[in-house]
């Protein structure tokens, strides 16, 4: 067992370990997360702001202090959150780093890209060249079709419950039937949607034989996809993704392979080239290695997540906490307005308080507006 760590200071391992050790199932023999003898303490502390604004303001002071009076390169400072539904946790630190002319780099461009609909429909055509009764590809493409509505894919669901069978083979089955159960405009959009899909895929193969197989599936897929008879087309955001992939991807990788790395490596190689500041999610940063983390966000209804399990949640925000060498912070707001006081549990303009999991322990909370004029003053 791994126990001594040379990643954190030993006050950031201080509190990380009280965060773990709380774990009610954590096995009581296990070894302690220790430093090295001469592991400098490094600095943590848990910053309380009066609203989501001055919260979003004290981060951006943070990540400013941090670059301009301790010398950090920006792609050495990681900002996370529990979750970031549309930005909103992110979005308003971004701004305020924006007016102090500090640049950011956030790898959920990748989802944006994989998440654009007309490429979405690529990915999910990709899918099908692997496996023509792939359910979720099917389903999928059914939603991004005009005219195919939530009435239509419902009564496929409820063939494929009734029959024992998925909901690409309900599908398949009622297309043979050429939609004989049903009418209106979306079973003849389907049908025709189909027969288009299955001629395309019938005239793009997926090559088999071992001397076809292409060295760069990004290049075969933008390739399958450039003629004017395609379902859909290679954006440029998205060509230069899978070109990412094919980049790093391990030689010899077959289709289904890749298009299952997509995001992943997309998302990693994104995080190892950053040049400004970052921000991902708790559970998006492990592995990662930074000089300096602030996870914002910290309450209670928030962190831990009320949907999840709290042991799970506990050991996000150990990951969390471990992320950073010297500066790991912790920020919280006693009242939110706006998209950040829907997160987790709802609670507008409510009083708040920290996380239970962070209570009692090593580290007290502390006025963060005050913390940062002191600091650095």
């Amino acid at each position: 067992m791994l126990s001594v760590s040379h990643r954190c200071g030993s006050e950031i391992i201080r509190w990380a370990r009280f965060v773990i050790e709380a774990d009610p199932r954590r096995p009581r023999d296990r070894a302690r997360l220790v430093p090295p003898a001469a592991s400098p303490p490094g600095e943590a502390a848990l910053l309380s702001f009066p609203s989501q604004i001055t919260e979003a303001r004290g981060a951006a002071d943070l990540v400013q202090n941090l670059i301009e009076k301790e010398g950090l390169e920006p792609s050495e400072i990681l900002v996370m959150s529990r979750s970031d539904h549309n930005g909103q946790f992110s979005r308003p630190i971004k701004a305020e780093l924006d007016r102090h002319g500090i640049s950011v780099d956030d790898p959920s461009w990748v989802d944006e890209v994989v998440s654009d609909p007309g490429n979405r429909a690529v990915l999910l055509l990709a899918r099908l060249m692997v496996n023509r009764t792939d359910s979720l590809a099917w389903a999928g493409l059914m939603v991004l079709e005009s005219g195919i509505g939530a009435t239509f894919r419902r009564a496929i669901y409820d063939r494929a419950t009734e029959a024992g069978t998925t909901f690409a083979e309900a599908l398949l089955a009622a297309h043979a039937e050429d939609f004989n159960f049903m009418t209106g405009a979306a079973p003849r959009r389907a049908k025709d949607l189909i027969d288009g899909i299955r001629a395309w895929l019938d005239a793009h193969p997926v090559p088999k034989d071992d001397e076809d197989v292409p060295e760069r599936w990004g290049d075969w897929l933008t390739l399958a996809f450039s003629g004017p008879d395609a379902p859909a087309h290679v954006s440029d955001a998205l060509a230069q993704l899978i070109g990412v992939v094919d980049d790093v991807i391990e030689p010899g990788a077959d289709l289904p392979r890749f298009l299952g790395q997509i995001q992943p490596l997309a998302k990693d190689h994104a995080s190892a080239q950053a040049r400004g500041v970052r921000f991902l999610t708790m559970g998006l940063s492990k592995g990662l290695t930074v000089e300096a983390s602030i996870i914002v966000g910290a309450e209670e209804g928030i962190i831990p997540d009320p949907r999840g399990d709290e042991d799970e949640e506990r050991r996000l925000l150990y990951v969390g906490l471990t992320r950073a060498k010297r500066f790991s912070y912790v920020t919280w707001a006693t009242r939110r307005t706006g998209p950040t006081a829907r997160a987790g549990t709802p609670r507008v303009q409510e009083r708040r308080g920290y996380s239970r999991l962070l209570r009692g322990g090593p580290v007290e909370t502390q006025n963060g507006q005050a913390y940062i004029r002191t600091r650095w003053a």
